[in-house]
C-alpha cells in the first residue's frame, strides 16, 4: 500500500472534483463547506427577521392571523436550533481533532 502523502502529491494543484449528476452527465459542485454555512446563516438570518417582523405586526395590530406569525415563530425557532446543533457538532469535531496525537 502506498503512503497517503506520496499520492496526495500526484494530485495537479487546481484540481477541483466533480460530481455525477442525476442525469448521468458530469457537474461542478455548487459551493464548499464555508458557502454552505454562510447560506445557512443567511437563511436563518432572514427567518428570524421575518419571525421579528411578525412579532411588531401582532403587537402594533397590523397583523390579523395569528396562525402565520405562530407559523414564522416556529420555523425560525427550529432552524435556529438546527444551527445551533450544528455548531455544538462542528465544535466537537474541532476538539476532536485537536486532541488528536500526531
Amino acid at each position: 500500500m502506498k503512503p497517503i502523502e506520496s499520492t496526495l502529491s500526484r494530485i495537479p494543484a487546481g484540481f477541483e472534483p466533480f460530481e455525477i449528476g442525476a442525469k448521468g452527465g458530469v457537474e461542478k459542485p455548487a459551493g464548499g463547506f464555508t458557502d454552505t454555512l454562510s447560506k445557512a446563516l443567511n437563511d436563518v438570518n432572514d427567518l428570524l427577521g421575518v419571525a421579528d417582523k411578525s412579532s411588531a405586526d401582532m403587537a402594533t395590530g397590523k397583523a390579523e392571523n395569528l396562525h402565520d406569525a405562530m407559523i414564522n415563530f416556529e420555523k425560525a425557532e427550529s432552524a435556529f436550533k438546527l444551527l445551533v446543533q450544528v455548531r455544538n457538532r462542528a465544535l466537537d469535531a474541532y476538539h476532536e481533532i485537536m486532541r488528536m496525537q500526531v
